[in-house]
């Protein structure tokens, strides 16, 4: 049984590491290429009196991209935007039933959207739009937000699991706050 607990603890870390690796590296090469893309079409605009025709599809796709693998990297690392006034003010038992709950409605929420947004893709698919320029698949951008909801919502669950279960308070699966601060 020990063994058993043992290898689905090293399996979690595993994959815990692994979707933070591959979720940075995403959101570092988002940036950056979003960059590169934009100083190119000043450049092709000022020296060439052209613009990048794929300029303006790119930094849509990116936007996604960056938008939703940003929010389920904030939610793992408790980066995300927090409005802590009252929550501050309460007891440690307090705040840690409110964490708790807030974690949970969170989790639900996040699923929920992430439902919604496979219908949405299931929906757009068959139509068989492209983008104009690049010609991709629209539902191909999209790919990537039921993806990422579905991963917040899991570090929220997980957020809330593990203020179950341990006497300490965690803002995220792996960020621990200091409730007597």
């Amino acid at each position: 049984m020990n063994n058993k607990k043992s290898f689905i603890r090293q399996f979690y870390q595993a994959l815990y590491h692994f979707i933070n690796k591959v979720e940075a590296f995403l959101l570092v090469a988002s940036v950056l290429l979003m960059a590169t893309n934009n100083i190119a079409n000043v450049i092709g605009r000022v020296v060439f009196q052209e613009s990048l025709f794929f300029s303006e599809e790119l930094n849509s796709i990116l936007i996604i991209l960056i938008t939703f693998a940003g929010s389920s990297y904030a939610s793992r690392h408790a980066r995300h935007i927090k409005m802590t006034a009252l929550f501050d003010l309460m007891a440690p038992f307090y705040k840690k039933v409110t964490l708790i709950i807030i974690s949970l409605l969170t989790a639900v929420v996040m699923w929920m959207m992430c439902y919604f947004s496979i219908e949405y893709i299931s929906w757009i698919a068959p139509k068989g739009k492209v983008l104009p320029a690049m010609q991709i698949p629209v539902y191909l951008t999209y790919l990537w937000v039921p993806t990422s909801l579905f991963l917040t919502g899991l570090e929220y669950l997980l957020t809330a699991t593990k203020n179950i279960t341990h006497a300490e308070l965690y803002l995220s699966s792996s960020v621990q706050d200091d409730i007597y601060d």
